[in-house]
């Protein structure tokens, strides 16, 4: 079966409060998740990342979640849960931080 996977991009961050309370509802979910063995959570750290196509695009940190099958993924982004977090950002998002979430299916 193929995996669905979740790529996660954050360039910055305007407000830490409202990050920070996205990303403690997050990692809840990434508990959750980890104990129902439906994924891998792999976290890639800040530092300069080695970026080969937009070479003016700074990211803070990266993050790949790889899980058992696309639905699986597309069902934790609509999860209640995960959209609770989401509410956390605010009502325009981009106001919180700037970042880019793709979801997809791979081998």
């Amino acid at each position: 079966m193929k995996k669905g996977y979740w790529s996660g991009q954050v360039k910055e961050i305007k407000n830490e409060e409202q990050w920070t309370k996205y990303v403690d509802k997050f990692l809840a979910i990434v508990a959750e998740e980890t104990e129902k063995n439906s994924g891998n959570f792999k976290f890639i750290g800040g530092g300069q990342p080695h970026t080969y196509v937009q070479k003016n695009h700074d990211l803070m940190f990266a993050a790949l979640v790889e899980f058992n099958s696309l639905q699986d993924a597309i069902d934790c982004y609509n999860s209640k849960e995960y959209q609770e977090a989401l509410l956390e950002l605010g009502d325009n998002p981009e106001d919180t931080v700037i970042r880019n979430l793709s979801i997809f299916e791979g081998s």
